[in-house]
């Protein structure tokens, strides 16, 4: 618990780092220390993917366990029917709160297993090309910006998986809330609360940078343009000005030369 704990303090600094550094500011810079803090990225997403899978089989066990016993009394030959609807009331509500909490853990595990997906994506990309995770997050949003199709489709498909695990974090924490002694109850539900919580802040933070990203070089291609506007408009009036002065010049020749004929006539 305390190991768990401790890595995603760590998280937390080398991910501001990151952020920092991309953003422009001062941080680290280097190539192989931002690949190291990636990595830790993706072993957190992998890890909040492994504990859901896990929490997912335990909640399933309560539900089984609640199950069994709804249909134990509903066995009961010699107990008055209200009496069993009384009794095994609460049980129902039970396995109804828990069937939420396991889909909950599931859709959880799923945005972090798109997560982990985006970062393994990412470090093999940069092992391949050398970049560091500044050069790769330009390069990438760059794709998406200036050749669209199916860059831009991965660009969105992957800023909607980091927007998707915070508010699948949120879910799951309100659900467990109206379950009683649900964290007792489920093994592993604890952790993967304090987990995906340290992961879907971090998730925010790069949802938003990338957002930043994306918006600087649509402006840089906006004013990109508008200079090669400018720039091509300016070119077109000087060369209409020189034409206009070239004719002009032509025309004054010309008629300096009929006035010279005339004169010698």
């Amino acid at each position: 618990m305390r190991e768990h704990r401790i890595a995603a303090t760590a998280m937390v600094v080398t991910f501001l780092a990151v952020s920092t550094a991309q953003a422009g500011g001062g941080g680290v810079t280097g190539g192989s220390t931002e690949i190291t803090q990636l990595l830790n990225h993706a072993e957190l997403a992998a890890s909040v993917g492994k504990q859901a899978e896990m929490v997912e089989q335990n909640v399933q066990a309560q539900i089984t366990r609640l199950q069994q016993y709804v249909t134990m009394v509903q066995n009961l030959k010699q107990v008055p029917e209200s009496m069993i609807s009384q009794t095994i009331g609460p049980y129902r509500t039970q396995i109804t709160n828990y069937q939420s909490l396991y889909s909950a853990v599931s859709q959880l595990g799923q945005a972090a297993n798109a997560t982990s997906a985006l970062f393994g994506r990412s470090v093999s990309e940069m092992n391949a090309t050398g970049m560091s995770p500044s050069q790769w997050l330009s390069a990438y949003t760059n794709l998406a910006t200036t050749r669209g199709g199916l860059y831009q489709q991965q660009l969105i498909q992957d800023m909607g998986n980091l927007g998707t695990l915070a508010e699948r974090a949120r879910n799951l924490q309100e659900i467990q809330s109206q379950i009683p002694n649900v964290t007792g109850n489920v093994q592993g539900l604890q952790m993967l609360n304090q987990q995906s919580n340290v992961l879907a802040g971090e998730m925010v933070d790069l949802h938003a940078l990338l957002q930043r990203q994306v918006a600087q070089q649509m402006q840089d291609r906006i004013e990109q343009t508008q200079s090669q506007a400018s720039a091509s408009a300016l070119m077109q009036a000087r060369q209409a000005r020189a034409q206009q002065l070239d004719s002009t010049e032509k025309s004054q020749i010309q008629s300096g030369q009929f006035d010279i004929l005339n004169d010698a006539q």
